[in-house]
């Protein structure tokens, strides 16, 4: 018999018997692009250079949610949007130091023309203290809400895990930006960057 043939038989019978277990870590001996999970794909490459960024960008343009943005006096929608660069600002408690910091730079870039900026405050009960919480704050520009409901619709689009978070909605209805895990550390360059993605929706 072919001694090539021989030593395949003898390979397949040692298969057959051996334990499952042989085949465990079998990607080990393919390059390493080439194992699974392993790939370097493109879109692995993007989410990594933007993770390295103050904000993440999404590969392509997401229409945002059916959603209504309630205040005591004013009802907003997509619809009503359209045409106006939005911002949306999710925060747990807006008593913290580091809230009041994000809400007053927000505030002050919200006087821009065209610029819609909508604070959501995450716990539903704090929504009877926003109208005075505005007005200690001496807010003049952005709006205020507190609904839980809004996070969840929009955490269907974009891969927000912790808060603060904000999300860029261009005029045309699209999200273009978002972050989450938002810091007040350095309060220029938060202003400076949404400043920045402002110019680009």
């Amino acid at each position: 018999m072919d001694r090539k043939l021989i030593h395949l038989l003898t390979f397949i019978l040692f298969i057959s018997l051996s334990p499952k277990t042989v085949f465990a870590d079998w990607y080990i001996l393919l390059p390493p692009d080439k194992r699974p999970g392993g790939a370097q794909t493109e879109e692995k490459k993007i989410e990594q250079k933007l993770n390295k960024q103050p904000y993440k960008t999404e590969k392509s343009k997401i229409p945002a949610p059916d959603f209504k943005f309630r205040t005591i006096n004013k009802i907003f929608t997509p619809e009503s949007l359209k045409g106006k660069k939005v911002i949306l600002f999710f925060f747990e408690n807006p008593y913290s130091p580091e809230t009041e910091e994000l809400i007053k730079t927000l505030d002050r870039i919200a006087s821009q023309k065209d610029v819609v900026i909508l604070c959501v405050d995450t716990n539903d009960a704090d929504f009877s203290i926003l109208e005075k919480y505005k007005k200690d704050m001496n807010l003049k520009n952005l709006f205020l809400t507190a609904d839980s409901f809004l996070l969840k619709k929009f955490k269907e689009q974009v891969k927000i895990k912790k808060l603060p978070a904000s999300i860029f909605i261009d005029k045309n209805g699209f999200i273009r930006f978002y972050a989450d895990r938002i810091n007040s550390k350095d309060i220029k360059e938060f202003e400076t960057n949404i400043v920045k993605i402002l110019k680009k929706l």
